[in-house]
């Protein structure tokens, strides 16, 4: 006989930030990294610059509030421009779809408005009645499949997969979470979510689980 259960897995809450405008034109992009030559000025004094072609591009506020932990979505558009002033030879070139404002996210029951607002890159979030608003998880990733512009982060790409992806009766792997590593099969599909069953204390355990959090072991055919 089969025990039925429900293991909870972390779901990210999303909610659309306001970058603080320190120039005109928005959110812009910064080199980080890179190599580095040391020269000396005119004036006899050490120096050092970034040799040409080395280092990442990056939008600088992105940049800032993946470094202090949290997940982002700035969605891109490609739009075609001059090179430079001096040709007329055009490429295409990343830019923010939206001036001033990106997603944020963080795992759902946490709390986290103190450390973003202490970072100097927020200026407010969209909200109503002086309460945020939290952007459905379906439309954010909607939101990232046709704007992600190729700049979404390695969490934000897991997070995109949906249930679309498996069939009932395959195989998966669960790739984070505190299943980490835990070899499910899969009883039914349903949206972003995938119900899986998985051996726990000699019984089988029915649990949902996103998507994103699976990936399927190819040609397998092993019982949890």
């Amino acid at each position: 006989m089969s025990m039925m259960g429900k293991v909870e897995s972390k779901e990210l809450q999303w909610f659309a930030c306001r970058v603080k405008r320190k120039q005109v034109g928005g959110i812009r992009t910064i080199t980080v990294g890179g190599e580095f030559k040391a020269y000396r000025d005119r004036a006899g004094r050490a120096c050092k610059r970034r040799v040409n072609g080395t280092g990442d591009r990056v939008f600088l506020p992105e940049y800032i509030l993946r470094r202090a932990g949290f997940e982002v979505f700035l969605p891109i558009k490609k739009v075609l421009r001059r090179k430079n002033r001096y040709t007329p030879e055009k490429a295409l070139i990343s830019q923010p779809l939206l001036v001033d404002w990106l997603f944020v996210g963080w795992p759902v029951g946490e709390s986290r408005w103190h450390d973003l607002m202490e970072l100097d890159v927020i200026s407010g979030v969209m909200g109503t009645g002086g309460h945020p608003i939290e952007f459905p998880a379906a439309r954010v990733m909607s939101l990232m499949r046709q704007w992600g512009g190729g700049h979404l982060s390695s969490e934000c790409r897991r997070y995109l997969k949906t249930g679309s992806e498996f069939a009932v009766g395959d195989t998966a792997r669960v790739i984070a979470g505190p299943l980490d590593g835990v070899h499910v099969r899969v009883v039914d599909v349903s949206g972003p979510t995938v119900k899986a069953a998985l051996g726990m204390l000699g019984s089988e355990v029915v649990t949902e689980i996103r998507g994103d959090l699976l990936e399927v072991i190819k040609g397998a055919n092993v019982k949890p």
